[in-house]
């Protein structure tokens, strides 16, 4: 309250008879941002629904719950969605203990286009309003962004940590100032602190940040800062399994006798879920090639179809390689150049080093990517009809991409204008929902259910234990683990009371999980 009053202090500012009046937007830049307009009201629909993407589900908003519900954090001993990263899930926490889930679906629409505003901002220090605003446009009607942006997916979010990471790491080099170099740690250290992948951002940041003179001071402040913003979870995770990346260097440090973790969920986790989230190998030639297959017929695991980047890049390429080859000269003096370098070593240590190879885990630095070839391919555009062409481009990109965004808010909106009830909406979207029906009227706070089926579990009011059987290791559900005496004494011990089972052993969905 005491900053909304402060905040009215706003009206008795008086606006400088020097400033500069604003621009006046012309039919185009009017039509770019009415089309930004019809995105963010389908992504309005989704804020204005209850949840039901699988990955929010299951932990995104899950943990926000728990922790509430407990009044403490509590640490998580699951693999991959657990004992992770958890900094945008703390944003939840608050929205949802004094919003409810309205408040928090909401936040997560406002959240998730706070990506929109900023990268229009940055992308105004290289181009006009026109370009500014189509980019955004591509932007916000990328598949990825469609699919993540308005749920609890982190990736959207990490962008705009990404955007500012970047920019600041390029300040900084730019100029030689340690106050940029802090700014770039702090963003990258959020970003850390988002997800693991943030740790190979950090690394492609501070390899701009230490280069140039000065690159040791620079260098020590840039870390000093990704380390207070975001090595919270790392040291967390240490406190309570030994491992700063559980359960990642398992068979390197000593994680004593909590249980947690054994040498046949670590083989199983590495053949039946890293097995299968990477479906080419790592060599040079896939490195080059994965973005253009990602593009354009990417195998499953990619997940490139409905949550991919869409055609822009690819079709506006051409355009920008010629804008490169025009202002070849330039180039390494771009204040472009430090991001680029950014974009491409993140990508390269994802790629060589991940365990994952889903298109939408590079969603923080595509943002990065549209400003670099967007800008390129600008610097070509010196006539009408190279202009023309490349607006071709975007207008492609943009039919596309809206039409299959509308066709994503049908759902919402039969939800929203049709006055569909939460239960029925849910029915609709979240497979097994008559399950947390019964269990929310029929069991008490004082019990738990352990259950397998991943998306039910935000929805289900009772305590829960989400078991997976390459994920967690105190319930060991591995096919090879059948011990029933063993299982029951685990079932005990983690205070169970009532199961939800499906009948495949592992179920469905389980073998690849989001993280």
């Amino acid at each position: 309250s005491s900053a909304i009053a402060g905040a009215c202090g706003v009206i008795f500012l008086r606006r400088p008879s020097s400033a500069i009046a604003g621009p006046r937007f012309d039919r185009v830049q009017w039509a770019l941002l009415g089309l930004i307009g019809v995105a963010a009201a389908f992504d309005l629909l989704e804020g204005l629904s209850p949840p039901a993407d699988g990955d929010s589900l299951a932990y995104h908003f899950q943990l926000a719950k728990r922790f509430l519900a407990a009044g403490r954090l509590e640490f998580v001993p699951r693999a991959l969605d657990g004992a992770v990263p958890l900094l945008v899930q703390m944003t939840y926490v608050p929205a949802l203990g004094l919003g409810g889930e309205g408040a928090l679906t909401l936040w997560t629409f406002v959240s998730g286009w706070g990506l929109a505003a900023l990268f229009y901002t940055v992308c105004r220090h290289h181009l006009d309003i026109t370009w500014s605003l189509a980019a955004t446009l591509v932007l916000v009607t990328t598949p990825a962004m469609v699919f993540g942006a308005g749920s609890g997916q982190v990736e959207a979010r990490l962008a705009m940590f990404a955007a500012v990471a970047a920019v600041a790491a390029a300040s900084a080099l730019g100029t030689g100032s340690l106050r940029y170099a802090a700014l770039a740690g702090l963003a990258a250290g959020f970003f850390m602190g988002g997800k693991y992948t943030g740790l190979f951002f950090v690394a492609a940041t501070g390899v701009v940040v230490l280069a140039g003179r000065g690159w040791l001071v620079r260098g020590a402040v840039f870390a000093g800062a990704a380390l207070v913003a975001g090595g919270q979870w790392y040291g967390w995770n240490w406190y309570h399994t030994g491992d700063p990346v559980f359960p990642l260097l398992f068979g390197w440090l000593d994680y004593g006798d909590n249980g947690y973790w054994d040498t046949a969920h670590a083989e199983l986790l590495q053949t039946a879920f890293f097995g299968q989230e990477q479906a080419v190998a790592k060599n040079p030639l896939w490195f080059l090639l994965y973005p253009f297959v990602a593009t354009l017929a990417g195998p499953p695991q990619f997940e490139s179809g409905r949550t991919g980047f869409g055609p822009y890049v690819l079709l506006i390429l051409p355009f920008a390689l010629a804008g490169l080859w025009k202002f070849r000269d330039r180039v390494a003096t771009s204040p472009l150049a430090p991001i680029a370098a950014i974009v491409v070593v993140f990508f390269a240590l994802w790629f060589f080093i991940g365990s994952s190879q889903r298109v939408r885990h590079l969603l923080p630095v595509l943002p990065l990517l549209l400003l670099l070839v967007t800008t390129a391919a600008r610097k070509w555009c010196d006539g009408p009809e190279r202009l023309r062409q490349a607006a071709a481009v975007v207008a492609l990109t943009v039919a596309v991409q809206l039409a299959g965004h509308g066709l994503f808010g049908l759902n919402f909106a039969r939800h929203v204008f049709a006055g569909e009830s939460r239960d029925s909406f849910l029915r609709r979207n979240v497979p097994d929902y008559v399950a947390v029906q019964w269990i929310n009227a029929h069991l008490r706070p004082s019990d738990r259910v352990f259950l397998t089926i991943r998306n039910l579990n935000y929805l289900i009011d009772t305590p829960i234990y989400y078991a997976h059987y390459a994920g967690e290791a105190l319930i060991d559900i591995r096919p090879a683990a059948y011990d029933p005496a063993r299982f029951h004494r685990q079932l005990g011990k983690q205070g169970i009371t009532h199961l939800l089972v499906t009948e495949e052993n592992p179920p469905a969905g389980t073998v690849a999980y989001g993280r």
